[in-house]
């Protein structure tokens, strides 16, 4: 299932268990030495999260945005996974947590193929249901390409946030979340060559989502002097739309393995959002009701060129160089309730214009010396950026350079066994986001205020690793980052009784832990899958250290019942671990799945049972100060879905072509 380079390894995804009837964000989760948070966070190491990539284009969304298009994709459309811990000179500095590149199935067939897909599961008393079709075409010099997905994504949570402050009073809000979710993820595509060497594509990409929830909730306050009692009802309205252009050219000039690439990419993201609460307490002084309208806008524009030279030896040369524009615009209309109507509040009112220009080249040196190989190369990156608020005259200016060495070695001991050892080493860079940086203040609900930090620098991280492998599959690895300006969103106490959320720099965070894989056969139609990662983090907050060990445990179990049915269970632990000034909860789970294939092979039906124990809860600690924040979350995790996937083609083989596309990382930080 596994296949390790010099500087990554892949995960065959196409024709394992994987490939039945998951979403990507699921396929992620479940696949071997990658680790996602019940947020969608996804992580290859420790705490640092990753960059996605989709056939060579990131994805310029973070947080719950990129979790809500990846589950958009469907794991029948997913051939590999490249995962890339530490990125090499090709790959754009903004990458501190390592890369993980999805690469979508190649057609295989002259004339017409593709894929029809439908998807129903249910979540407690609510709905999920999805359905999608992919096409590929080829005729002569001509292919192409295209797909379309929708889901429909009912659910009901449940959950509290109850908080105990210095001088014995506290605030117990327990709430119901009423989720009405929609999302739609399309591509098309069209590439045509010139000759054997010679081709030039095109392709469009895009997603969007309608996000609709609300909450409701029931508060206790108790104060020094007495107890107050409400309830509050919060719309919270999203509608993210992303789109992405790419137009490139490639030039395959001899059988040593010399190109040229060159790529232009245009990618625009914009959200429709508000957030309305209504709250009524015992205390009248303390009835209130708000609406914050916030609107962004973000648009990039990038052009790049890269040149390969194979040489003899068994040696590669690359270069490249490439610009990169950002303009966004994104505003906060705060308005107060007053007898019916809604009036406007200047002073949560905010406009801001941000604008980043980005120069980058890179050299890179790749030689096979015997049994080793060694690779090393050098990026160098200038960001000129300027942010202004519109409403107070406030301007942020940052120009910064910095430098990003990388190196990659690995030796093969015994090349008929499999085994080897490898070391790496590479500098990474973590941009501030961009809502990160704007001045703003957003009040969330009637006691938690969400802050920007126009004064936030970039984080720069230092990463080591090395390790063994034998037999080709089994692994073993150490590894050691040091970040310095770390970013982080910690929760504080300020005014009465209020809780803001901030985005800092702290002076450092080191991490050093050991990831272990182990593939076997227990039984000729029976194997396994495991995995472990032991790590410590440790972070300087506020002249505050806080350190923690975790640990997290993974395994899958397929097993191959013939002439019935394949049956595969999913299991992971994770222990309690730190993010920022807060501490998580362990997560435990199990899913089990069984698929049958129909048709003469061309459909397949699957049943798959999620939370088998029902025991995926989010729960968070934090503490500051003397207060505490206790956090629980219980969403539908126990599910009982079934899917149908049926394949179709007419025409002979062909080898569908690549599409290149840009492979920058500004899109990440767009944050919808």
């Amino acid at each position: 299932m596994v296949t390790r380079k010099a500087d990554r390894y892949i995960i065959n995804i196409e024709n394992s268990v994987l490939a039945n009837g998951y979403s990507g964000l699921d396929v992620l989760q479940k696949s071997p030495g990658l680790w996602v948070s019940p947020d969608g966070n996804i992580k290859i190491t420790g705490n640092q999260s990753v960059t996605v990539m989709i056939n060579d284009v990131v994805q310029r969304m973070t947080g719950l945005e990129l979790s809500e298009y990846l589950k958009t994709l469907r794991s029948e459309d997913i051939s590999k996974i490249e995962v890339i811990p530490n990125p090499p000179a090709e790959f754009e500095a903004s990458s501190s947590g390592g890369i993980v590149h999805i690469i979508l199935k190649k057609a295989r067939r002259q004339g017409v193929t593709g894929t029809l897909s439908a998807q129903y599961k249910q979540q407690g008393k609510k709905p999920y249901a999805g359905a999608g079709v992919s096409l590929d075409y080829k005729m002569k010099k001509w292919y192409l390409f295209g797909g379309y997905n929708y889901v429909k994504d009912n659910s009901f949570y449940t959950g509290y946030t109850a908080t105990d402050y210095p001088d014995k009073s506290y605030i117990y809000n327990s709430t119901e979340r009423d989720n009405n979710n929609a999302r739609q993820q399309y591509r098309a595509g069209i590439v045509y060559d010139f000759s054997p060497t010679h081709s030039v594509n095109v392709q469009h990409n895009g997603n969007s989502s309608q996000l609709l929830q609300n909450f409701s909730s029931g508060i206790i306050y108790q104060r020094p002097a007495d107890l107050v009692t409400g309830n509050a009802n919060t719309d919270w309205v999203r509608r993210p739309h992303f789109t992405n252009t790419t137009v490139s050219y490639a030039w395959n000039i001899d059988t040593l393995g010399s190109s040229l690439k060159v790529i232009g990419d245009y990618a625009r993201s914009s959200k429709e959002e508000s957030n309305t609460l209504i709250s009524v307490y015992s205390d009248p002084d303390m009835s209130n009701g708000f609406r914050t309208i916030t609107p962004s806008t973000t648009e990039m524009y990038s052009a790049q060129a890269d040149y390969t030279l194979g040489l003899r030896g068994k040696s590669i040369a690359r270069t490249g160089i490439k610009y990169a524009q950002i303009n966004r615009h994104n505003s906060i209309l705060a308005e107060d309730e007053a007898t019916g109507n809604w009036i406007k509040n200047p002073a949560r009112s905010d406009d801001f214009l941000y604008d980043e220009r980005l120069l980058m080249f890179y050299g890179s040196f790749e030689k096979m010396i015997r049994r080793t190989s060694i690779k090393a190369g050098l990026r160098g990156e200038q960001t000129y950026s300027k942010g202004i608020s519109l409403i107070s005259g406030e301007t942020i200016r940052r120009n910064y350079f910095g430098w990003f060495p990388s190196l990659f070695i690995d030796h093969t001991l015994d090349e008929q066994k499999g085994n080897s050892i490898h070391l790496n080493y590479s500098r990474r860079v973590r941009r501030p986001a961009y809502n990160d940086l704007n001045p703003y203040r957003l009040q969330v609900n009637d006691f938690a205020v969400l802050t920007g930090n126009p004064d936030l620098l970039p984080q720069f991280t230092n990463s080591i690793q090395a390790g063994y492998t034998w037999n080709r599959e089994y692994t073993a690895d150490l590894y050691f980052k040091s970040s310095t300006n770390y970013i982080a969103q910690t929760a504080r106490t300020i005014e009465e009784r209020i809780i803001e959320h901030m985005s800092k720099n702290f002076p450092g965070n080191t991490e050093f832990g050991l990831s272990l894989s182990a593939p076997f056969a227990i039984l000729k139609n029976w194997r396994t899958n495991n995995g472990l990662l032991l790590y410590r983090a440790t972070a300087d907050l506020d002249e505050v250290r806080i350190s923690r060990t975790s640990i997290s445990l993974k395994t899958i179990h397929t097993y191959e019942w013939k002439k019935v049915a394949d049956i595969d269970l999913y299991v992971e632990y994770n222990s309690p671990y730190t993010s920022a000034n807060s501490r998580m909860s362990y997560v435990f789970y199990a899913d089990l799945g069984m698929s049958r294939r129909i048709w003469k092979n061309k459909g397949r039906i699957r049943l798959s049972f999620t939370d088998l124990f029902n025991t995926f809860r989010e729960k968070e600690l934090t503490e500051y100060n003397n207060t505490r924040i206790n956090f629980y979350q219980k969403r539908p995790t126990r599910t009982a879905g079934v899917s149908f996937v049926w394949n179709f083609s007419a025409g002979k083989e062909f080898a569908k072509k690549k599409i290149d596309a840009n492979n920058s990382d500004e899109k990440t930080r767009m944050g919808n």
